[in-house]
């Protein structure tokens, strides 16, 4: 079976279609009444896939509306513009409805994703992401979270605020941690206690603006260090030179945090830099890849095998193109929730199996272009089928499939005459043009920013800024020094030093920086949010040479930038 190179749809970029991947393509084929239906090869690259699927997903723009069931006030990602039908999150788990009697024929006349939108705007849907939680009604795209308040992408977390903390507790501003205690603007950290402004540590407590650190204790100002303790600056102290430093240090004092970073930032360009993150893996690449085999260009991607263009992933086995999502197996082009099982170009659905074309579905199996649907088997467009009418209808329509052209894809570069078909639509995932959200509401922007105009010029949606979220009183005295600010504030509106936008600290949020002695902070939590994304690498590899052995890499480090960048070998010797 030999590589096929093709060209992206969208971008003009050339991807690679290697033996693995047609392979895989075969192995989830969906078998319906005993013949195979093979998928096609894909038509875009795997930056576009992502692309496209994170246009699905809104985690951190959240809107007052009301529930279109109850009439009481919610809080929901679906603004109230948007032509969705929304409910509380309790009334749409209730008995009160019954997502069948939204149930569509399908009709051969038109194509699929034209008649998967119009039940999208029929068929509600949850006011917020939240399964198995409690406490946490302000959180989106959780599950089993406790006492947790806009954190967003997590699952089995207590305490936490404003961030994407997995196993975690009592963590605030964080980006991807994982089974942390008491941290603090964290980004993408692993098993540290009481630790804060931390970047790609690992095993570790009591670190203050630390990078790279991984089984040490007691240290400040470090990068790249190994099993120590009592460090400033990568130099050894004693413990009690150590202990004086740090009881002089204030993190409340701008001027004292400014230079601890300056010095970070200078440290950090002399110590050499790993080509990838990654722990107990054989056969990967990408980046953040731990306790993984057979991952290849995946993200953030814990305990994996088998699985190829994903992010943001945990115990999957055999699946391509996954983001958010865990404890999956032969899913494909999946975006979401977990706990499925052979799923196909679906998103936001949990335990369920066998099923393609399905948005929010629940413990349900032979299931196609279905929304809401809970404990449910043989439905197509909502409406129930006997087994022998949907293993005779399904096949039907993937050949309708395969005949209609998919539009408002969006425009390759450059623009192709206006009205240029991009593939069919078997095999594909939704379109962008098919979400509720704007381009500027989801996580696509955050990894793929575009201007307004490209978006629109893409027949994407676009979400205007709202005049909410500005405070137009008197401007909220805040000391510098945590000691000094009285529950007052938690009455007060602060506003964005950046931004201009109002935001303000709850309870437990300043109960915390009373115990870590920290600021309050000027920023509000989506810019604090934008801020930590901008400490990371972009996910994409580029071929370097290691700067020690000239061995050829792949890095998520472009070629261009400053840093020493070691191949694994290299990296092993200079740090241990």
């Amino acid at each position: 079976m030999e590589n096929i190179i093709r060209t992206c749809a969208v971008s003009g970029k050339k991807f690679v279609i290697d033996q693995q991947d047609q392979e895989f393509y075969k192995r989830v084929a969906p078998v319906i009444n005993g013949v195979a239906y093979d998928l096609p090869l894909p038509i875009l690259c795997p930056e576009e896939r992502r692309r496209r699927r994170f246009t699905h997903r809104n985690e951190r723009h959240l809107y007052h509306r009301k529930c279109d069931l109850s009439g009481k006030s919610v809080i929901s990602n679906y603004s109230p513009d948007g032509g969705m039908v929304v409910y509380d999150n309790d009334e749409w788990w209730s008995d009160k409805w019954d997502p069948k009697s939204y149930g569509m024929e399908f009709d051969f006349q038109r194509p699929f994703f034209e008649q998967f939108q119009e039940l999208s705007r029929k068929v509600p849907q949850l006011a917020l992401s939240v399964w198995n939680s409690e406490n946490s009604n302000y959180c989106n795209y959780v599950g089993h979270v406790k006492n947790s308040y806009l954190i967003f992408g997590s699952v089995y977390s207590e305490n936490c605020y404003y961030g994407s903390p997995y196993y975690s507790v009592d963590c605030v501003d964080t980006l991807v941690v994982r089974e942390c205690e008491y941290c603090y603007e964290c980004v993408d950290c692993r098993k540290l206690y009481e630790c804060m402004y931390c970047q790609d540590c690992q095993g570790s407590r009591n670190l203050i603006y630390c990078y790279d650190l991984q089984n040490c204790s007691d240290c400040i100002g470090c990068a790249g260090m190994r099993n120590k303790k009592f460090c400033i600056f990568n130099v050894q102290y004693s413990e009690g030179e150590y202990k004086k430093y740090r009881e002089k240090l204030n993190l409340c004092d701008g001027k004292a945090r400014e230079k601890i970073t300056e010095e970070l930032a200078r440290l950090k360009l002399m110590i050499p830099h790993r080509f990838m993150q990654s722990k107990q893996v054989e056969y990967v690449s990408g980046n953040y890849v731990y306790n993984s085999k057979n991952a290849l260009d995946c993200y953030y991607t814990d305990r994996c095998e088998d699985v190829r263009y994903c992010a943001q992933v945990v115990d999957l086995k055999d699946c391509y193109d996954n983001n958010f999502t865990e404890e999956n197996e032969l899913c494909c082009e999946y975006l979401g929730s977990y706990q499925n099982n052979r799923i196909l170009f679906s998103k936001f659905c949990n335990k369920v199996s066998e099923s393609m074309y399905c948005d929010s579905c629940f413990t349900s199996k032979n299931l196609f272009g279905c929304i809401g649907l809970r404990g449910s088997q043989y439905c197509i467009l909502n409406k129930q089928y006997s087994r022998k009418e949907y293993e005779e209808l399904v096949p039907k329509i993937i050949e309708h499939m395969k005949r209609a052209p998919m539009r408002g894809e969006g425009e390759p570069r450059p623009p192709p005459r206006r009205g240029r078909q991009v593939g069919v639509e078997w095999g594909e995932f939704f379109p962008a043009s098919l979400s509720p959200f704007g381009y500027n509401e989801t996580v696509a922007n955050e990894y793929f920013p575009l201007p307004r105009e490209e978006v629109e010029g893409r027949a994407w949606r676009w979400k205007e800024e709202e005049d909410k979220g500005f405070y137009d009183g008197p401007a909220a005295e805040v000391s510098a020094d945590i000691s000094d600010v009285s529950d007052e504030i938690l009455k007060q509106i602060l506003t964005c030093d950046i931004t201009g936008k109002s935001y303000k600290i709850i309870p437990h949020e300043l109960r915390f920086y009373k115990k870590m002695h920290l600021p309050i902070p000027r920023k509000s939590p989506n810019e604090r949010h934008s801020s930590r994304l901008a400490l990371r690498n972009p996910q994409t590899v580029w071929n370097r040479k290691c700067d020690k052995c000239q061995l050829e890499i792949q890095t998520t480090y472009a070629p261009e930038r400053p840093e020493q960048v070691y191949c694994e070998k290299c990296y092993l010797a200079a740090v241990y």
